[in-house]
């Protein structure tokens, strides 16, 4: 094989690693803090370049869960408010192929207006890694706004799903969030541990319903 065509391909595979390799190591500079744990759960808090979002990162351990059944559960959004923290409403608003469109709206502590987001939800699955990956992110979609809500502008959570063992999964999950209005940071900072950490303790209830009285 020539020189020029060994640089070629050296360049292609730099080409496709370099955006990868970017992304490991902003992941791995972020200096996370653990704000809450529960045995495998774990909750952390990141900071972000962009001072209007806040970066959550979650590491669970779930027992007795097939990759099918989180999907079906994570894709139910009708029943978020079942265990997503602080949701009172969770509507489809737009279904195509596998793309859901949908709104929720979460309740906020006095003095505070309740949140209403609408974002859609899409997922991939690798069979041969057996991974799945999760993605919601807001989106722009012709609801009518409410003056009582205040919409959130930007969220994006990912889910990544693999098999820990034959009966058990390791859960990854991210998510980047604008709260939007005005929001005290005593009360962001109270906020960003409870709300995922009740809102996973609720989902490992309801998928292993064994891990309450554990």
């Amino acid at each position: 094989m020539s020189f020029i065509r060994i640089m070629r391909r050296s360049l292609r595979f730099l080409a496709l690693a370099l955006p990868v390799l970017l992304a490991q190591t902003a992941l791995c500079q972020r200096d996370c803090v653990l704000k809450k744990v529960n045995g495998d759960l774990k909750i952390y808090s990141c900071p972000s370049e962009n001072e209007k979002l806040n970066f959550i990162k979650v590491e669970m351990i779930l027992e007795n869960t097939s990759i099918e059944k989180f999907l079906v559960f994570v894709r139910d959004v009708e029943n978020y408010s079942d265990w997503q923290y602080n949701t009172i409403e969770s509507t489809i608003l737009k279904t195509k192929g596998t793309t859901i469109i949908y709104r929720t709206v979460v309740e906020a502590p006095w003095p505070l207006s309740d949140r209403e987001m609408v974002s859609e939800i899409n997922h991939s699955y690798d069979s041969v890694a057996k991974k799945l990956q999760i993605v919601t992110i807001s989106t722009t979609y012709d609801y009518p706004g409410n003056d009582d809500l205040v919409r959130v502008p930007f969220s994006k959570g990912v889910w990544k799903v693999s098999k820990h063992n034959n009966s058990s999964l390791k859960i990854i999950y991210t998510l980047t969030i604008d709260a939007g209005g005005s929001v005290p940071s005593w009360l962001l900072n109270m906020a960003i541990a409870e709300g995922p950490y009740q809102s996973f303790t609720n989902l490992r209830n309801k998928l292993d319903p064994k891990s309450i009285s554990r």
